[in-house]
């Protein structure tokens, strides 16, 4: 889970720690495609889901949340460079707005196999919101999307990772959406290696997982929120770990 791909000096007031820079970036993927990873998108994983087959190993996705222009001008380039694809989660009441992606640069991106995905209208907490404004939020940014990029939105991406009953009852009488993404604390625990010969114990691994996504309960699959100071090489670590667990 990325959200920005620019220059620190370019970000503007955004977290710092939501900014990841385009060589981390590029070495990241880097170190994920000589490990032999490669991607899909969302949509092709809820497609193997609802098919119940194993999307291939070292499979993973990559997304992309918010929609700012840097996920066209830095972050496509460098995935084009390993023939990496992603999902744009899109706040689509600011396409075309100064900074975020314009029309022409979604229709590139779908052109280039890359996925547009829901991720509101406004970018507002749904949970907080009544019945009507819910359904505005999740169905005319899904209409927007459609109508830039051709391709109603197959995927979403709840805004602060925000959800309850209310909500993903709004998401899933969304005409065509079949798979969500929201963020809250999973726990992996790997067994202890087993310890020498007249050494201590060893305790097992934790591995807390930062997000997870889920559509109306079907579907649990892992998701890491990438850093701008993780290593590729333990991110290469935590996606093998993720897929051995």
């Amino acid at each position: 889970m990325y959200h920005r791909i620019v220059p620190f000096a370019q970000a503007g007031n955004s977290i710092r720690s939501l900014v990841v820079p385009p060589a981390t970036f590029a070495a990241q993927l880097e170190a994920l495609d000589k490990a032999g990873w490669h991607t899909i998108t969302m949509a092709t994983l809820a497609n193997d889901l609802q098919a119940h087959i194993r999307p291939p190993a070292k499979t993973f996705v990559i997304t992309i949340d918010d929609g700012w222009a840097d996920g066209y001008t830095y972050a496509l380039p460098i995935m084009h460079d390993y023939g990496f694809v992603a999902t744009y989660f899109v706040i689509a009441g600011r396409i075309d707005k100064p900074g975020f992606l314009t029309s022409a640069d979604l229709q590139a991106l779908v052109a280039s196999g890359d996925e547009i995905g829901d991720h509101t209208m406004d970018h507002l907490r749904l949970a907080h919101q009544t019945s009507a404004k819910r359904t505005y939020e999740i169905d005319a940014a899904a209409a927007r999307i459609a109508q830039v990029t051709g391709y109603w939105p197959e995927s979403l991406a709840y805004p602060y990772g925000g959800v309850n009953s209310q909500v993903a009852t709004a998401v899933a009488a969304c005409q065509e959406l079949r798979i969500a993404v929201l963020e809250g604390p999973l726990e992996m625990v790997y067994p202890a290696p087993r310890p020498a010969p007249g050494a201590s114990p060893a305790r097992p691994t934790k591995l807390m997982l930062k997000a997870y996504e889920t559509w109306a309960d079907r579907f649990v699959v892992p998701r890491v929120k990438v850093s701008p100071s993780m290593k590729p090489a333990a991110l290469v670590v935590e996606l093998g770990l993720l897929q051995a667990g």
